[in-house]
């Protein structure tokens, strides 16, 4: 009974709390309803407790309500359709670039670069959007996903960048078309021209990178210092681009001009593009023919500029001038026939008033040279044959007539030096490739470095790496020019990471040799000799039945560029550490058709190990290395911040330029062969490397 009383009691208790807390309500709510703001909130949860606002949750009124930005939140109380009325509040120019960057990063897989479409989702430029174009529709869109699509539910993604990607998408389904190009602009802002003295001053201006190399001496560093190995572990993707291409990589080396990129995309695309958001300007592309010889596919390096035109090196082995405000065609000659199995892969180099490139090709036997235009024109000012012809000098290094078809390509980008008006440029292998029986002798001038004179052409010196190679070893690899005094006397050297597997000093003057250092393991050669001749190992030439050599076909080192820091008076270089087996085979030289006389096989039992390797840039000893399992590796980047940006396999990393420590490594899932390249822009550190079919830009 006592039992019952009390319950009957906390029962009665619990109601007087409850009407209380009533009469407390309807006091608040007649007080509210006099002030307009609280009487549009109260009307606004009315209609939500009502059922009248369904597709907003009270998480989203709660979150527009607490923030600080104005979503048009009041004139639900009159309007309750959330699809007119709420309004997006980051849409401003630094919320826009934001969500450029939120979109290439999270969207851009399926919608393609800058919304211009792609394999797994539809293009958005011009759009009209079936889940609605309003600023809410395009806010659920992106938070909850569509149904039975491919497109996913972002809720993780920040609130306010969630808005972001919505004011960028906007800004996409708005945005003109321009014939030829949905997303481009028409041109850039007036620019001042590029001079040969900027040039000459490379990197020194931080927010420029004006040739392949950063500058004329080859040294691919960046005077940028912002990023430091205390901070690069901060370092996130800023911006990306991607691409539809056929070739397994990309692997251009952009140019950066006052704030805007310059890059190439395979087989023959320029795109301009503002450096800070990787948003397109203008685009070329050139029309191919449909049969093309390429030994390895249709990449190429990039671009070279000089005053207001930019430099492209066809695959069809045409050189074209483009207005670097417009991209439109100034000029366009032939340097080579095609149809002879000439192409052009790599980036020319601008000097003076002067464009020079070189060739592809070695792989079907045709006959390199080095050439030189006139940057206003495109006249032929001069060029030098890599095959000397009947009677010239060097023709007495080919036995019979197996110069005709000799190879020696040109194929990447050589350095100068103003002060000596030097061009050095590396040539590459003889043809056949694997079988020099019918060309005895030591092959001139493939595996060459070549001192020509800027203004006429002439051969100064030449020093030669592997004689008489067997083994696809081109030297094209870039030649590094340092400066250094000795004794008290200022010495000028060249250095070079060889593919034979050999670190190479040089005097630059003369061509003299003064010292040659494995970096890599090689078995090809005994020794190199005091005037830098190798003696070659007698059981390492490749036969019917095979040999085994290291380093393999590809070489120690080949197109990723080395780079030198001035700073610590290292040289850093990007080697992958092979071997594998040799064959000699009867060959015959066709038009169209590779012309190898042999070929070469992995070990397969024995996986490549990657390295970066710091270098005594004047002695050639190593003192440090990073190294991992990779099939591939890329170009390095050092910069006055202390550290280097290499790549291997999939991953892009920084190392401390000191010691080599790892200081920062992302998966990009791209395959990395490319040159990375840093600079500043609006004031900002930034780091851009061609990634697999992907270009990316990271900064802090």
């Amino acid at each position: 009974m006592a039992f019952m009383i009390a319950k009957q009691s906390r029962i009665h208790s619990f109601w007087i709390i409850c009407g209380l807390l009533l009469v407390v309500a309807i006091g608040l709510v007649a007080f509210l309803g006099h002030v307009p703001k609280a009487r549009q909130g109260l009307t606004i949860a009315y209609l939500k407790a009502t059922g009248s606002l369904p597709d907003v949750s009270w998480s989203d009124l709660y979150r527009m309500t607490a923030k600080d930005r104005h979503y048009n939140l009041p004139d639900l109380a009159t309007d309750p359709n959330p699809y007119a009325v709420i309004t997006n509040p980051y849409a401003g120019s630094d919320d826009l670039a934001a969500g450029g960057v939120l979109f290439q990063s999270h969207c851009s897989v399926c919608h393609g670069s800058n919304g211009v479409g792609a394999t797994g989702g539809p293009r958005l430029q011009q759009r009209h959007m079936i889940q609605g174009d309003s600023p809410w529709a395009l806010f659920r869109t992106i938070t909850l996903g569509i149904r039975g699509t491919a497109m996913p539910p972002n809720g993780s993604l920040p609130w306010a960048d969630r808005w972001r990607v919505v004011a960028y998408v906007t800004s996409l389904t708005l945005r003109a078309e321009v014939p030829g190009e949905l997303e481009a602009a028409s041109k850039l802002p007036a620019l001042d021209p590029v001079t040969y003295d900027e040039i000459r001053a490379g990197t020194q201006a931080q927010d420029r990178w004006l040739t392949y190399s950063g500058s004329y001496d080859g040294h691919r560093f960046s005077n940028a210092d912002q990023i430091k190995p205390t901070n690069v572990s901060m370092l996130r993707l800023l911006w990306m681009r991607q691409y539809d291409v056929s070739d397994r990589s990309i692997e251009t080396s952009p140019l950066v001009i006052a704030g805007y990129m310059f890059v190439t995309v395979p087989p023959n695309r320029v795109e301009a593009l503002d450096a800070k958001t990787g948003a397109l300007i203008w685009a070329y592309d050139r029309h191919l023919p449909d049969k093309i010889s390429l030994c390895c596919g249709s990449g190429n390096r990039g671009l070279a500029v000089l005053d207001k035109t930019l430099f492209l090196g066809t695959l069809d082995a045409h050189l074209v001038a483009l207005d670097l405000e417009t991209g439109k065609v100034m000029w366009d000659v032939e340097i080579a026939d095609y149809r002879e199995d000439y192409s052009i892969t790599g980036a020319p180099l601008a000097l003076k008033n002067i464009v020079v490139t070189g060739v592809a090709g070695g792989d079907y036997g045709v006959r390199g040279f080095v050439d030189a235009r006139d940057a206003v024109t495109g006249k032929e000012l001069w060029r030098f044959y890599t095959i000397p012809g009947p009677g010239q000098p060097g023709s007495d290094t080919w036995s019979g007539d197996s110069l005709k078809t000799g190879g020696g390509p040109t194929w990447l980008t050589g350095s100068f030096d103003p002060e000596t008006n030097l061009i050095y440029w590396p040539t590459g292998n003889p043809s056949p490739e694997f079988n020099g029986d019918r060309r005895s002798g030591d092959n001139l001038y493939t595996n060459c470095l070549l001192a020509l004179d800027a203004d006429t052409g002439a051969l100064r010196w030449y020093f030669q790496f592997t004689p008489h190679d067997l083994y696809d070893w081109d030297a094209t690899q870039i030649p590094v020019l340092l400066d250094t005094n000795v004794e008290g006397k200022p010495r000028h050297y060249l250095a070079q990471a060889n593919r034979n597997a050999f670190y190479y000093l040089l005097d630059r003057d003369t061509g003299r040799f003064q010292l040659a250092r494995p970096y890599s393991p090689q078995t090809w050669a005994e020794r190199i000799d005091a005037q830098g001749r190798p003696v070659v190992n007698p059981a390492a030439v490749p036969t019917e039945r095979g040999t085994t050599v290291y380093p393999g076909s590809g070489g120690a080192t080949t197109y990723q560029s080395p780079s030198y820091d001035p700073r610590t008076g290292y040289i850093y270089i990007s080697a992958l550490d092979w071997g594998g087996v040799f064959y000699k085979e009867p060959y015959q030289h066709r038009l169209g058709e590779l012309f190898l006389g042999g070929n070469f096989q992995f070990f397969a039992d024995v996986q490549p190990q990657g390295a970066v390797r710091a270098l005594n840039a004047l002695t050639g000893e190593q003192v440090w290395e990073y190294r991992n399992p990779a099939y591939h590796v890329g170009g390095l980047v050092s910069t006055a911040g202390g550290v280097v940006f290499g790549s291997q396999q999939e991953s892009f990393f920084a190392l401390d330029a000191a010691t080599g420590r790892e200081l920062w490594r992302v998966p990009t899932s791209g395959r990395l062969v490319a040159s990375p390249i840093s600079f500043l822009c609006g004031g900002k550190q930034m780091v851009t490397i061609a990634a697999g079919h992907d270009l990316l830009t990271f900064g802090l």
